[in-house]
């Protein structure tokens, strides 16, 4: 109850800070800018056919994304966090191409493939890859050597480890990366969905509306928001079943 409460709180919270936001704007340029947060609302109701269809295209595409990227990328990570060899063969490329800007492929990925859902998926999954298999590989590498020493002398072996010790030891770090991928995941959702012009998906329904019908434009971006928001929970209580020790009271010592 307490935590419906924060939330319903926090949400009240950024209404009236964008509604200060948007009489503030409006009132400077002595035009509607920036649409209140209850107009915008109001488009939600009246658009709701339409709004529904497109945050099932984006929802669909973006959790498609996030669970091919985690599929490929955990088992990748902690293999190479946790094996020397391929850890010295793999970070120098990790290194490499972890820093190019994904967003720089947009046009080549969409010349290639096309501009269908397949190649939005295969964008948004390409930059959620990185973020995943650098937390994986990284949490993989800082587990206690102690662990792994007392399981491997109990007589488990190499792939019992990594699912006893290894998987449930990386495990928070790596829901942490994507809960974090989220927002990234949404915005390039965003830029994939644009490029289509006449493309199903929040994207192309917000970039549709923005130039003549801001208040439709923002009840798209309500929508968005919403949608990283489900996502946020659903982390959050798959966190809470598969991580239950991290929930556990603990009580002081006397």
């Amino acid at each position: 109850m307490k935590r419906v409460l924060t939330y319903v709180i926090s949400i009240m919270a950024l209404l009236l800070a964008w509604e200060l936001a948007s009489l503030a704007v409006n009132g400077i340029n002595h035009a509607i800018i920036l649409p209140g947060p209850f107009n915008a609302l109001s488009q939600v109701v009246k658009n709701a056919a339409e709004l529904q269809r497109n945050f099932a295209a984006s929802a669909w595409r973006l959790i498609l994304a996030i669970l091919i990227s985690l599929v490929v990328a955990t088992p990748l990570g902690l293999l190479i966090g946790r094996e020397p060899t391929l850890d010295r063969y793999f970070s120098p490329i990790i290194y490499i191409t972890y820093p190019i800007p994904q967003v720089a492929l947009i046009l080549f990925l969409f010349v290639v493939f096309g501009t269908g859902s397949a190649t939005k998926v295969t964008m948004v999954a390409l930059a959620l890859f990185f973020q995943i298999l650098v937390s994986a590989r990284g949490a993989a590498k800082n587990i206690n050597e102690e662990h792994i020493t007392s399981v491997l002398s109990a007589g488990a072996s190499r792939w019992q480890v990594y699912w006893h010790v290894v998987l449930p030891a990386t495990l928070p770090e790596i829901l942490t990366s994507v809960r974090v991928s989220i927002g990234l995941g949404i915005a390039f959702l965003y830029i994939a969905e644009t490029r289509a012009a006449l493309g199903t998906g929040l994207g192309s329904y917000i970039n549709k509306h923005m130039l003549f019908n801001r208040e439709r434009a923002f009840a798209g971006i309500i929508a968005m928001a919403i949608l990283g928001l489900l996502l946020y929970i659903a982390v959050d209580v798959i966190e809470r079943l598969a991580c239950r020790w991290k929930y556990v009271k603990r009580r002081p010592l006397k």
